[in-house]
């Protein structure tokens, strides 16, 4: 519509000009948009499963924060799915971002971890840490809370030794191979 509306100002009008830029800038905020709606829940996810996505996460991670991610899959893989999978994801996605936001380090480790009786995932970096006052009130951690416990998991925010942060949450594996 923006097009036509221009394309029947006169040519060399300032009004043409003007529809142009804004048509443009209508496009890339859908572009913005669908970029992000991918990032919070890829299709991915549910064509291929957790450990897939992941494997394609955490490159963008890399890439788009400057920052080194090291990852590490443990145990026997069983199927991660549904909207286990999506909470999971999130969780894992909201410490990443706040690890790139608050922690000013430029290295994160993220372990995938399949135990016989839990899926287990940490995301830990070697950052400034947390305030635990933060903990309790930020809405990106309430929402992991909030996962963990639709999950019927447990979820931790832990000061390492060797400082920053440790986001750990346990699924018990009935759970997590559920689509529930």
């Amino acid at each position: 519509m923006l097009t036509r509306a221009g394309n029947q100002a006169p040519e060399g009008s300032p009004l043409r000009a003007d529809l142009r830029e804004v048509c443009e800038i209508a496009q890339t905020t859908l572009d913005k948009v669908r970029t992000l709606s991918q990032a919070l829940h890829p299709v991915m996810l549910e064509e291929t499963g957790l450990e897939s996505t992941l494997d394609w996460y955490l490159p963008v991670v890399e890439r788009q924060a400057g920052i080194d991610v090291f990852y590490v899959k443990s145990g026997h893989p069983f199927p991660v799915n549904g909207s286990a999978a999506i909470h999971v994801y999130r969780v894992v996605q909201e410490a990443l971002n706040n690890l790139t936001r608050h922690s000013e380090a430029n290295e994160a480790w993220v372990r995938l971890r399949f135990q016989p009786q839990a899926l287990e995932v940490e995301v830990e970096d070697h950052g400034k840490g947390f305030n635990s006052q933060s903990v309790s009130r930020g809405i990106g951690m309430v929402a992991m809370r909030e996962r963990a416990e639709l999950l019927r998991g447990r979820i931790e925010f832990i000061t390492p030794q060797t400082g920053g942060t440790l986001v750990r949450l346990t699924v018990p594996q009935g759970r997590a191979e559920t689509n529930a």
